[in-house]
Order: C-alpha cells, then structure tokens, then sequence
C-alpha cells in the first residue's frame, strides 16, 4: 500500500492506495507550529492494525517549512523514507514555462493525473487555498496556466483587512443583491469569482486551442460546478497525481 500526502497551506490532504485504487482519505490541518510526534499521531490515527500499514510513502508539498516535519512524522510513524515530488523529479512530464523549478509541486501532480485520465489537451482548475489553472496540451506537457486567490482566502482577508466585516462562509446565495452585509458578502465572493474563474477559462481555452477536457477538483470545486458548463469533476486529482508520480521515482 501508499501513503500519499499532498501538504497544502490549509491541510494536509492524506490518501492511502491499494494498487491504483484510493481506499482511505483524511484531512489534517496545516500547522507550522505543531511538532513531528503531533504530525506522527495523525499520520497513524486512522490505522488500527499494524498489519495494514503502508510499505511505500510520497509527499508533494508546497509548504517548504513543513517538508522536514513530514519527512520526519513518516519515518516516526510507518519507518518509511517518503519520496517528494518536486520540478527535477523523473517524472517524464515536459515542462514548458520560462521558470521549471519554480512550478509547484501541486500543479505537477494534477499535471500528471490529467495527462493519465484525458485523452488530449486538458486544462485542471483547482480551488484551494489558491484556485489554479493548470494547463496540459495534445502531447502531454505542462504549458502553464494562471493563479488566482481562493475564494475562502478572499473571505479571510475582506475579514482581517477591514474594520466592520465579518468571516463569513463562501456559498452560493440565491441573488446578486444583498440585503445585510453577509449576504453582499458572499454574494460578491460567488458571483466575483464565479465571473473571474468563467473569464479565465474562456481565454485559456482560446489560447490552448481545439477543445481542451475542463477538470475540476478541490475542496470549493463542488459549489461552481453547476454554473460552469460541461466540466469533469474529480475530487482527488493530486492524490492520484501522487500515486502516479510514485510509480515513476
């Protein structure tokens, strides 16, 4: 079995594989201030037999001050030496940006996934902590693609940066025109980035060309998914990109 753990700036997304299929999953949360025996613990809470620990490990990270830590959770908890993705890792996937070590872990996982589950060029959006774009064209390379600030990071910092406005959920509320400060709030949060994630989709498409496979996964993906059109939803596209890297370093 694999563990697979995609270290994010908001969770720790945790997979266990059987061959190349997913049969358990977990969150924990990212902390810089929790120690090695913290991160151990909930490694290895979710296994109750000794006898159904994982034989392999591999991270992606895009939190360096966490790689250490995990590196160390992994050793204390299964005896493993974690393998980590990074852009010089032998994956087999072109790079094809100005700046290949600066692509993060993340987007060369989802590339990879994309490339293995769509038949041609293939564009991923992932809402996270960042919602990304993630570009993948007809010969299976990755060509890049756009950043965006997550709608739930939008949230906190409308919250931490103005006197009066409070944290609030992002959802899909039923008007554009809010009647109390939440609703405009959330209303501005869905329908902006509702409009942003649509605009840059459209371009990208166009810049791509021919008729890119649109895949979506992360944890807001769900709540876009009826107002963008025809788009492949896959909730656990990097943990799969983990488990395909895996196989190939």
């Amino acid at each position: 079995m694999l563990l697979a753990v995609d270290v994010g700036n908001t969770n720790l997304t945790v997979g266990v594989f059987a061959g190349d299929r997913l049969i358990r999953q977990w969150r924990i949360e990212t902390d810089l201030r929790r120690s090695v025996g913290w991160y151990a613990k909930a490694l290895i809470g979710p296994f109750r037999r000794r006898s159904g620990l994982p034989d392999s490990a591999v991270v992606g990270s895009v939190v360096p001050a966490l790689d250490r830590v995990v590196s160390a959770a992994i050793s204390h908890s299964f005896g493993l030496k974690a393998a980590f993705v990074t852009p010089c890792s032998p994956l087999g996937l072109a790079l094809k940006v100005r700046s290949p070590k600066q692509v993060g872990a993340d987007r060369i996982l989802n590339a990879l996934a994309l490339r293995a589950i769509c038949k041609g060029s293939a564009i991923g959006i992932d809402f996270g902590t960042a919602t990304t774009f993630d570009c993948v064209d007809a010969a299976g390379a990755y060509v890049g693609g756009a950043i965006l600030l997550g709608p739930r990071s939008a949230a906190r910092a409308l919250h931490e940066f103005t006197a009066k406005l409070p944290l609030v959920d992002v959802r899909r509320p039923r008007s554009v025109i809010g009647k109390d400060t939440e609703h405009c709030l959330r209303a501005g949060l869905y329908y902006g980035y509702l409009g942003m994630i649509r605009e840059v989709l459209s371009r990208t498409k166009n810049e791509m060309g021919g008729r890119p496979e649109i895949v979506a996964t992360g944890g807001l993906a769900p709540l876009f998914l009826a107002d963008l059109g025809p788009v492949r939803y896959e909730p656990n596209l990097t943990l799969h990109g983990l488990r395909i890297a895996r196989g190939l370093i």
